[in-house]
């Protein structure tokens, strides 16, 4: 009995203190440290590139376009420059030749006049306007002179612009001095090949009226004889001339300058 009854207080006191031996185990044996797992880091990079990875080449510069305006056509024949030979058949077959001669020099060449076509100097200003090349060149030939002439356009002073209208009669003022930029290093090129040429101004149509940098080439006879300008050897060996010229300047077409 004795001992029953000194048992029970001891029960009680286990009932009392085991719970807390437990939570206190609990307690104690919760925060135990975690196992944490090691992801191992990436190699430290160096500050060069990756070697799987290529460099990316800047974009390239757009291949300028040069658009070609063989003068007169159709009823509108021009200077008549021989017996058969008409200036709208001239011009028309240099320009063939010169885009020709052009493109084997990795340029963009369009033809504003293709065929026996007559067209205003509106029209081809409104063409040329439209399009935005980078060059406009206005082809014109006559028997007077010798070689070449190079044309910038000449402005009156008396049309102003006003708000967002740009006069027709003036349009070229926005490029006129990129105009006679060009127009001087072109005769400075063709200069080098002691080729007879001239640089001019002139206030010439469609010229005036052309929002891009345009100007005009004449051709003339270099021998005097004005049948020469309808010869193929003529004609190949002016288109070589300025065709080198103008892929001299590739550069500063495509830059703007």
């Amino acid at each position: 009995m004795r001992w029953n009854n000194r048992a029970r207080p001891l029960g009680c006191l286990l009932g009392v203190f085991i719970p807390q031996v437990f939570i206190l185990m609990v307690c104690l044996r919760t925060p135990a440290e975690p196992q944490i797992t090691t992801v191992p880091s990436p190699p430290a990079t160096t500050s060069g590139a990756p070697e799987s990875q290529t460099p990316v080449p800047p974009p390239a510069a757009p291949t300028p376009v040069i658009l070609i305006d063989a003068a007169h056509g159709g009823t509108e024949s021009g200077a008549v420059l021989g017996p058969d030979t008409l200036e709208k058949d001239v011009t028309l077959a240099f320009a063939r030749r010169l885009r020709q001669d052009l493109m084997s020099r990795g340029l963009q060449v369009r033809l504003l006049r293709d065929s026996d076509t007559l067209l205003s100097t509106e029209q081809r200003a409104v063409i040329a306007n439209v399009s935005r090349p980078s060059l406009y060149l206005c082809i014109h030939a006559t028997s007077q002179g010798s070689g070449v002439r190079i044309y910038a356009a000449m402005l009156s002073g008396g049309s102003a612009d006003r708000g967002p209208f740009v006069a027709w009669q003036t349009a070229q003022a926005s490029s006129l001095s990129r105009s006679r930029s060009l127009q001087q290093q072109l005769t400075a090129a063709v200069q080098k090949t002691r080729f007879p040429v001239r640089s001019l101004l002139a206030p010439l149509q469609p010229l005036n009226s052309i929002t891009a940098p345009a100007i005009a080439i004449e051709i003339a006879p270099a021998s005097g004889e004005v049948s020469q300008l309808a010869t193929a050897d003529y004609q190949q060996m002016v288109s070589a001339v300025l065709a080198n010229a103008i892929g001299g300047i590739r550069s500063r077409l495509e830059t703007g300058q």
